[in-house]
């Protein structure tokens, strides 16, 4: 069994989050929008599958530092299946957040992300379902001296986005390259031509 597997079935003792398996099968079938508005703002937009939090254990270089990070529940996932130290950032404290407004499952420090991006050169970036207006481009220059920095960018993309294949390169002038690695689908109107992917970018 898989740390997550663990971690779901703790959660769910506490009648507080499904298995992972029942995640994996569900998420697709969801229909009603505002039933997935309830379960993402219980949670996060998209949710971390173990092979995600297996491949960012693996590549992390530094430090994590996730930016809007909502109520932390990724950073609450790194930290309690692969031990990751995150430091958890957002516009808004979690029971502030207009999108949450509740507890936070980790730590979050009221911050927009230029601010922490700038703060944290050091740190790779972890970025779920960024928010309007902030673009990879943007992450990278909000700290011209983290020349090192991975960014980790969970979203849901179209499957022909990035080119449609699983690496490449990003930007051959700013030498960055990317990978795709899965994550459990997006609740809620998953289209076919849609997927819900952590997208690893960095300087080659």
């Amino acid at each position: 069994m898989h740390a997550i597997d663990t971690l779901y079935a703790e959660h769910l003792i506490r009648r507080a989050l499904p298995q992972r398996a029942g995640l994996e099968r569900l998420t697709g079938r969801v229909t009603d929008e505002g039933v997935a508005r309830a379960v993402a703002g219980r949670y996060a937009c998209a949710l971390p599958s173990a092979e995600a939090l297996d491949y960012l254990r693996h590549h992390l270089r530094g430090p994590l530092l996730s930016v809007a990070a909502g109520i932390g529940f990724w950073a609450h996932c790194a930290h309690h299946i692969d031990g990751i130290d995150t430091v958890a950032t957002d516009r808004y404290a979690p029971e502030e957040n207009p999108r949450f407004r509740r507890p936070g499952w980790h730590p979050v420090a009221r911050m927009d992300a230029v601010e922490a991006l700038r703060r944290y050169p050091d740190h790779d970036v972890l970025g779920v379902c960024l928010p309007p207006g902030l673009s990879l481009q943007q992450i990278y220059e909000a700290a011209p001296q983290a020349v090192s920095r991975q960014i980790f960018v969970v979203g849901y993309f179209t499957r022909q986005a990035f080119g449609g294949t699983p690496e490449g390169v990003m930007s051959e002038e700013h030498g960055l390259r990317f990978r795709r690695v899965d994550c459990i689908a997006r609740w809620g109107l998953e289209a076919p031509e849609y997927q819900t992917v952590l997208i690893h970018v960095w300087r080659a």
